[in-house]
């Protein structure tokens, strides 16, 4: 027992000693890594500065740097995020690479610095200036880019002297702008840099560019802007963001605007962003187009002395050589009885900088305190007294074309189009339609049930009294209303088109406000536009025309009555006041309506719009398209005193 345990004291000393005998390794040192931000730096041709962020955990140096390209720090310690600063000088010879070692122990990283060359021209025959101009990115009175240099095929044609048409400008403090491979530009002696340095290109002005060995090419240039290239109206520019056309009168499209009062006393510059989409009916497939504008900032809007709104409207008057209608329409219903009238002031629009001619700035049909002044009503109102009222409505066969609220009472089946509330709830569309039919069995108080109202039956629908239903219709703005469309002779309104209506709380149905009077008006038509009118049954059943009303009015006495008053009381304003509005008025836009058209025998060069050659021989809708804006004026008033006359004479006889 003894020997074995001896024998086993034995072994583990052995092994002891064996393990003594044996050499353990070090642990071996960490691997070197390095971190870097980015492996490449891409620098403009300017001199300038880029960091780079570099980890290591080593201590690290950079090598590789010259003259042309410098770091700050150029070292750092381990363990420790630093933060170095490359800095590149201008390069004006070719496109150039530079390589930086960044190296720690044994272990390199590379970064690669790229820049472009400006590839300064070495001698003047080498110089090549691939754009001069005068552009609106740097110039704010400059609305279209004014180019001296133009890339015709593979060749830059130069134009030593440009004109500045449309609108009125400071030639004295504009900055030219250009690309070229020279090494600097001057005028005299003064350095110039693109779009930065001003001049007077009021007289003739040198450039000189020079090239590397000091050798130059010179350029000449000279701006005019001559009196009869503007009209002085005020200018409306609208840009685009994207910069392209508005194509859609369903999508707005975002820009900005910019009011030049181009002099005009009273009137403020102004600027901000808006939203851009087109509109009209038939006006819309016309090559001059209309466009409504719905500003971002409604304090941005107090448009040439206009109350502030977000909503306007761009009338284009294309069809209308006098350019007149709409504005002396809307100067007439300004001294009726109607609530309220759109005020609208002439411009000059540009739009992406093309230039588009002389438009109708008009504030467009919205309720609002200084518009339609009836309280708006939200479209999830079910209250029985608060849905009377907030109905902003619209009369017209183009009732199918994108509207989403409309209909037709049951006896006169005029369409009704419901402006607002937008998407009026089943509730209060239930409302305004039992309103139109309650109506009417006053206004056709004994036409049989389910009987259609046109010529065939008129003589069913009995004799209103309007003192029985003068609490549901104010009798004074359908009047009025009547008055101006018979005046005009608006034949549009006979379909009907753009009749608009409205209703506030509690209140009656009024008649207003005035639209769309750009189109077979003011044509001197001796025959009644609405006092007697109704459609036929053919017309009755394709639904192209039906009555507003007034027909059925007028067989009530004291309706008549009221009506001959009223237009008693007119006459004089009618009579002398219209006439000298239409002389002062076309005074004011001659010059653009001038500017605005091409005539008969002028080339593209004389004006923006052409007349179709089927409007050389009969003149389009108002027969006056192949006359001189100055002819068709004259035209105009002739005609409107032509059928004041006659309707003097008709109603007097009442």
């Amino acid at each position: 027992m003894k020997k074995c345990r001896n024998l086993l004291l034995l072994t583990v000393c052995l092994l002891s000693f064996i393990v003594s005998c044996v050499k353990i390794p070090d642990s071996p040192a960490p691997s070197i890594s390095i971190s870097i931000s980015s492996e490449v730096l891409h620098f403009a041709d300017t001199s300038g500065s880029q960091t780079l962020t570099i980890n290591s955990n080593s201590d690290w140096t950079i090598s590789g740097t010259n003259a042309n390209c410098s770091v700050s720090p150029s070292s750092g310690k381990k363990n420790s995020e630093t933060i170095v600063i490359v800095t590149i000088s201008e390069n004006i010879d070719t496109d150039r690479e530079f390589y930086l070692n960044i190296k720690a122990g044994e272990v390199t990283k590379k970064v690669t610095i790229k820049q472009p060359g400006k590839n300064y021209a070495n001698d003047k025959a080498d110089i090549i200036v691939t754009e001069f101009s005068i552009s609106p990115k740097y110039n704010n009175s400059i609305y279209s880019e004014i180019e001296f240099i133009k890339k015709i095929g593979s060749v830059y044609e130069f134009t030593s002297e440009q004109v500045i048409k449309y609108y009125k400008t400071d030639l004295t403090t504009l900055k030219a702008s250009w690309k070229s491979n020279t090494s600097k530009v001057t005028i005299a002696e003064n350095t110039q840099k693109s779009g930065i340095t001003v001049n007077n290109f009021s007289n003739l002005v040198t450039y000189r560019f020079y090239a590397k060995n000091n050798t130059y090419i010179e350029y000449s240039v000279k701006l005019s802007n001559p009196e009869n290239s503007y009209s002085g109206l005020p200018l409306l520019v609208l840009t685009t963001n994207d910069n392209t056309d508005i194509t859609s009168k369903e999508d707005w499209k975002g820009g900005k605007f910019k009011i030049d009062p181009q002099g005009n006393s009273g009137i403020n510059e102004l600027s901000g962003e808006t939203d851009i989409k087109g509109r009209g009916n038939s006006t819309w497939n016309m090559p001059k187009k209309p466009y409504n504008l719905k500003l971002k900032e409604k304090s941005a809007g107090t448009f040439l002395g206009m109350n502030p709104h977000k909503r306007w409207v761009l009338l284009a008057n294309y069809a209308d050589k006098t350019g007149l209608r709409n504005k002396v329409t809307f100067e007439i219903g300004k001294h009726s009885n109607l609530k309220w009238t759109p005020d609208s002031r002439f411009v000059e629009v540009i739009l992406n900088g093309k230039f588009l001619g002389n438009y109708l700035l008009t504030e467009q049909i919205k309720i609002d305190s200084k518009r339609v002044n009836i309280e708006e009503v939200d479209n999830t109102e079910t209250n029985s007294e608060k849905i009377t009222g907030g109905w902003l409505l619209e009369i017209d066969r183009y009732y199918s074309f994108g509207e989403t609220r409309y209909f037709r009472p049951t006896i006169s089946q005029i369409p009704v189009i419901v402006k607002e509330p937008e998407d009026a709830n089943s509730t209060q569309m239930n409302y305004i339609q039992n309103f139109f039919n309650q109506l009417e069995k006053f206004i056709f108080p004994d036409l049989p049930q389910n009987t259609k109202y046109h010529s065939g039956t008129a003589n069913l629908a009995g004799t209103p009294d309007t003192t029985k239903f003068n609490n549901l219709l104010d009798i004074s703005t359908f009047i009025d209303f009547w008055l101006i469309q018979e005046l005009t002779g608006n034949e549009d309104s006979r379909l009907p088109g753009s009749v608009y209506m409205y209703k506030d709380t509690n209140g009656k149905l009024c008649a207003g406000p005035l639209w769309d009077f750009d189109q077979t008006t003011y044509l001197g038509t001796l025959y009644w536009m609405h006092y007697d009118y109704i459609p036929n049954e053919d017309e009755y059943n394709s639904l192209e025309y039906r009555t507003i009303y007034f027909r059925q009015l007028f067989k009530d006495p004291k309706f008549k009555a009221r009506a001959k008053d009223r237009w008693n009381e007119f006459y004089n304003y009618l009579l002398n006041d219209v006439p000298d509005f239409i002389d002062n008025e076309y005074a004011k836009i001659a010059k653009s309506q001038d500017i605005n058209w091409i005539e008969v025998n002028e080339n593209s060069s004389q004006g923006i719009w052409a007349i179709s050659e089927d409007e050389k021989i009969g003149g389009g809708r108002n027969h006056d398209k192949h006359l001189t804006p100055a002819e068709a004026v004259t035209k105009m008033k002739n005609r409107y005193m032509q059928r004041l006359l006659w309707l003097n004479n008709q109603i007097s006889t009442w």
